[in-house]
């Protein structure tokens, strides 16, 4: 959340001297008006609130919080959003409301419609937030009871009328959390040896001498180990890799029911000079958030690009022809930004905002056939590398306007974080929209506040 308000200072040495009444010169008893004591009173509760709230935050800063004392934080941090985000009378259903909306007289839509957006932008601010909250709640305790995370939903339900989809989602989401995580920690007590666990999920056997650490994270087995042995468990092979670059990444082991491990490069050149980032942290933060997201992405079913051109070969109407390549190359643009999406909120977590918009041509837009460079398949397509129409629809869709959507999006995720909102604030609010729309999200969210 962005702050518990102080209340106002109070400084007995800034204000005037008042001379004593004739009745307390004589010792009388004088009786405080009862408005007056219920101003002191609330004054010091918020004095009280306030300092136990910043003594929570030190400790939260050291690491020292128990589960009681986090508890305490996360209420404190309710009653803030409480307060910065007006409650909801009511359930609020966005597809029912609108429907509503569209049967009423011309008359009426206008102010039906203010209404609507301004409760439309105060839940989506609170959807964000619950998922902050549960966020943080896992965090703090990865083994954390499932019913604290759903009693988390409820709050936010009964103060901003979540509709039976929306909760639905959101418990979607909570239970696929427990899923992996059971998965992962039954992996790691059936091979309690790093080495055996380690050749378990990736099938490479990296030899009991070799240094490595494994731990659970809250849903996946990290492996942190030198850069040598990194290479070779990317490439899942037991050959040697040569100046391995990355990081870290995830990934999962075979079967049908895989389990995701992480993998940290500690190389101390790559953490110090390549990634300013001693510990590996940022690197670790960055491959949770594509586990994240491809959670959210089973919960909310994004589709996979199509796989073939159907009809466009064979079709002789030139306006047929057109729309069957646009359908075609605006289904594959739109998988790719789901990927793109996937990857710049991963970013996020391990560079500054300005390192990511400068880096976005290099990221996405250089066609030099990088692991990023997700249209390059189509683009290359040498069927068509003689085809007019092809071509010249395939640099409007695949590269002009793929581009735009996505400096357009990080630009409007600037915009938030220029707002005061959080790295973890503003990805929740935008995570379950496609890049196409974060502009139109923000530009309507910040119009409403």
């Amino acid at each position: 959340m962005r702050g518990f308000e102080a209340p106002p200072q109070f400084n007995p040495e800034n204000q005037s001297e008042q001379p004593s009444s004739p009745a307390v010169e004589r010792g009388e008893n004088t009786a405080i008006p009862s408005k007056m004591r219920e101003v002191f009173q609330g004054a010091k509760e918020k004095i009280s609130s306030y300092l136990k709230y910043k003594g929570l935050k030190v400790k939260e800063y050291f690491g020292q919080l128990n589960q009681e004392d986090f508890d305490q934080l996360l209420d404190f941090d309710f009653q803030e959003q409480l307060r910065e985000n007006s409650p909801i009378e009511g359930v609020f259903s966005p597809e029912d409301e609108l429907a509503k909306i569209k049967s009423l007289p011309r008359e009426q839509k206008r102010e039906a419609l203010a209404i609507f957006k301004e409760n439309l932008a105060r839940q989506r601010e609170a959807l964000a937030a619950c998922r902050v909250f549960i966020e943080r709640t896992i965090e703090f305790n990865h083994d954390i009871p499932r019913e604290k995370l759903l009693g988390l939903v409820e709050k936010f339900t009964a103060q901003y009328g979540f509709d039976s989809r929306q909760e639905e989602a959101t418990e979607q989401l909570i239970d696929g959390y427990y899923e992996n995580r059971q998965k992962i920690l039954e992996v790691r007590k059936q091979f309690a040896d790093n080495n055996e666990l380690v050749q378990q999920l990736t099938g490479v056997n990296l030899g009991k001498d070799e240094k490595l650490d494994v731990s659970v994270g809250p849903m996946s087995i990290d492996i942190d180990t030198e850069g040598f042995n990194a290479g070779r468990l990317y490439e899942k092979a037991d050959k040697p890799i040569i100046g391995f670059q990355y990081g870290g990444f995830a990934s999962q082991s075979v079967g049908e029911n895989p389990v995701y491990y992480v993998v940290i490069n500690q190389d101390k050149w790559m953490r110090t000079k390549g990634f300013d980032d001693p510990t590996g942290e940022k690197s670790r933060m960055h491959e949770y958030e594509h586990r994240k997201n491809k959670l959210f992405r089973a919960v909310f079913e994004h589709k996979d690009a199509p796989t073939e051109l159907v009809g466009y070969v064979g079709e002789q109407n030139p306006e047929t022809k057109k729309v069957i390549l646009e359908d075609f190359l605006s289904a594959s643009r739109t998988a790719a930004l789901e990927r793109a999406k996937d990857e710049i909120t991963a970013c996020l977590y391990d560079r500054t905002l300005p390192q990511l918009q400068h880096q976005l041509s290099n990221l996405f837009f250089e066609q030099k056939n990088d692991p990023y460079d997700y249209l390059a398949y189509l683009r290359n397509w040498e069927e068509f590398k003689d085809d007019p129409l092809y071509q010249e629809t395939m640099q409007r869709i695949l590269v002009q306007e793929y581009r735009t959507t996505i400096e357009r999006a990080v630009g409007s995720y600037a915009e938030l974080v220029k707002e005061g909102y959080s790295t973890q604030e503003a990805i929740a609010l935008l995570t379950d929209k496609p890049l196409a729309d974060w502009s139109k999200t923000v530009r309507r969210l910040l119009e409403q506040k």
